[in-house]
């Protein structure tokens, strides 16, 4: 099960400036200086967008919130469409050949957008591989950081949590991963070690060619799918 922001894509650099260039246009916000990397990753990163709103303009409208955030992810689309298939995360095409050759069930599972979650997976090729499971968190009852998605996902996929393995960059989906009861593995695209290691994540790797990924993926006991 896979997150997209951040874990196939590497796409918070991304998110980071179109926040940092849009919230420097709210007078007053953040005493009019630039938001910064640690403000980015400890309120923004991997969380839906109606909780991070709520938290940045706690006395806007809700209606305001979402025009807000319209125009921030259609900002986000035409920043990241140029630059989609060189954001790909390292070695995701090696994880995806393992995958096929185990003849694995997948899913992508993101607090993202629609709109932005197909526009990214379509970017580096991985829309058809994916299919029709596809997760949004704001689709289901609750988003991560709440299980939901993910054992929305496990039912899809007919397959319990405890039996798959979680790939996130953020606390917040982490933690969604760990309370599924999932085995949850972080991917260091944006987070200190350290952070992802305290929400749970029971392995922590750079990208998809990371040794240790491969050292753990030799010791699994594959389950294999139902016909």
């Amino acid at each position: 099960l896979f997150d997209i922001d951040g874990t196939l894509v590497n796409s918070d650099p991304i998110h980071f400036r179109v926040f940092r260039e849009l919230l420097l246009k709210e007078e007053g916000f953040n005493d009019n200086e630039p938001i910064d990397d640690d403000f980015f990753r400890k309120n923004i990163a991997g969380r839906a967008n109606a909780p991070i709103m709520a938290d940045i303009f706690p006395d806007w409208s809700v209606a305001s919130r979402e025009v807000w955030s319209i125009q921030k992810e259609a900002r986000f689309r035409v920043l990241a469409g140029a630059t989609m298939l060189e954001s790909k995360m390292g070695g995701l095409d090696r994880f995806r050949a393992w995958i096929d050759g185990k003849e694995l069930r997948k899913a992508a599972v993101t607090n993202a957008p629609r709109p932005n979650a197909e526009a990214m997976l379509s970017g580096i090729g991985f829309d058809a591989w994916f299919g029709e499971l596809v997760v949004i968190g704001d689709e289901c009852d609750r988003p991560k950081p709440d299980p939901c998605p993910y054992l929305t996902a496990c039912g899809l996929l007919g397959v319990s949590a405890e039996n798959c393995i979680v790939v996130e960059d953020s606390p917040s989906g982490a933690r969604a991963g760990v309370a599924a009861g999932a085995f949850v593995i972080g991917i260091l695209s944006g987070q200190d070690r350290s952070t992802l290691e305290d929400v749970g994540c029971r392995l922590v790797i750079n990208d998809f060619d990371d040794p240790r990924l491969w050292d753990h993926l030799k010791n699994l006991s594959i389950i294999p799918a139902c016909p």
